[in-house]
Formats: C-alpha cells, structure tokens, sequence
C-alpha cells in the first residue's frame, strides 16, 4: 500500500506529454473508441505496441470479446476527432465515427484513413492492473505513415511540436 494521493498523482501525471491516439476496435456491426496518450512501442520483432485502457470502458469490453484494435496516431488537424473520442463533447458512442474516412482493415478494426499513421493489431494478452488493463497488441498492418505533425496532450491541453532552435550558449 502507499501514501500517494490520488489527485497529486493525477497532476504529476499531467506534466507527461503523449502522443494523441485513437484506439477503435469493430465487429463488423458495432465499433467502438477511445481517445488515449498511453500507447506505445513494445518491440521490433515481432512488432507490437503497448496500450494501457480503462476496463470499465465499452472500447475495453469490445476488445476482450474480439482481440482486435486499431490504433491510430493522430495529427494536429485531428483534435476535433481527439475531442470527439475523448467525450468532451456530446455526441455519444454510437456517433462518434460520423466524422472522419474510416474503414475497417483486416482485423474489423476501423482505421482512420488519413491518420499519421494507424496499426491493426490483434490482442496477444490483455494483463489487468488496477483499474486500467495493458493491452500488447501484434502489429497485422501499417497504414498511412503520412507527413504532419503529431497531436500532444500535455497539462491538460491539446498541443503540437516545433523545430527547436538550439541557441549557441554555453554546453550546446
């Protein structure tokens, strides 16, 4: 047992910046979403990803019924959608797909066409912790591996990246 206070852990957590996704799975009827930073890469060989989900979640209960998701990296053009899959806005589950090019790939997962880049995966074991399960995803298919610039989440905002100017000062 620790000490740690549950709201000062949030905080603290707030300061980490993370790559915005999409993860989405689909059964050929349904398909279901989620807006996440806590994704990852796990390993070259073979290629997987790493993704931490709520199990308390409709995405999360989709994907332990069919072991498959896709996980789309998005760009700075996409924080409509981020906000959308997010729910902070108030469209609900079922109509969060109507915007965006989304189609399903080999898994059944829906990929957003016009991500910076998106992964098909199939679950190769779902491990629970807490209130979140981590999910190591196999790598089916890549799609997209287009030009932009990604979208961050970082103090509680919707951020992007820029060159950084290296001044000539002392140690650089």
């Amino acid at each position: 047992m620790n000490n740690v206070d549950i709201e000062n852990f949030k905080a603290a957590m707030r300061h980490l910046a993370g790559a915005v996704t999409i993860v989405t799975t689909g059964d050929g009827k349904e398909r279901r979403g989620l807006t996440a930073t806590a994704v990852c890469s796990l390993s070259s060989e073979p290629p997987r990803l790493l993704t931490c989900i709520n199990r308390g979640g409709l995405t999360y209960e989709m994907i332990s019924t069919n072991r498959t998701l896709g996980i789309n990296i998005l760009s700075c053009a996409h924080q409509n959608l981020a906000e959308r899959f997010a729910g902070m806005t108030n469209i609900g589950d079922a109509d969060r797909f109507s915007q965006g090019d989304w189609q399903p790939m080999t898994t059944g997962a829906p990929l957003l066409i016009d991500a910076l880049i998106a992964f098909d995966c199939r679950v190769n074991v779902a491990i629970d912790v807490g209130s979140h399960a981590i999910i190591v995803a196999d790598i089916i298919d890549i799609k997209g591996l287009k030009k932009g610039a990604p979208l961050l989440y970082s103090g509680s905002k919707f951020k992007t990246i820029s060159p950084i100017e290296l001044q000539h000062a002392a140690g650089f």
